[in-house]
């Protein structure tokens, strides 16, 4: 064999080995500021849901007593039942918005 050939030979091996062991891949960058974004609006979502829950079983009569004592992560500064729920609504669209802005996977994906 001449040289040309081994050459020729040794590199067509090569790139096979490459193709059939996909070293050659390449991996899909993903940003991880966008997924540490996400992160963050998605307990925002599970803080607005758990007040939310926690307003709707209590009653208007024992939530006015109970408003300083419910964790409130910027959603209200009522204690009127409805007006709480609202705010909550409110924030939840906001978020929600926010989330699919970034792109951010929903849990049916």
């Amino acid at each position: 064999m001449q040289k040309s050939q081994k050459l020729l030979l040794t590199l067509a091996s090569f790139s096979m080995a490459i193709l059939v062991s996909g070293c050659g891949q390449v991996q899909p960058y993903v940003n991880t500021d966008t997924s540490d974004e996400c992160a963050t609006v998605q307990k925002k979502l599970r803080q607005v849901d758990t007040f939310t829950k926690v307003v709707n079983d209590t009653s208007a009569f024992h939530l006015d007593e109970a408003a300083d004592a419910i964790t409130t992560p910027g959603i209200t500064v009522s204690n009127n039942k409805r007006q709480m729920l609202r705010d909550a609504k409110k924030k939840r669209a906001v978020l929600t918005a926010e989330k699919q802005s970034l792109g951010c996977k929903t849990a049916e994906e």
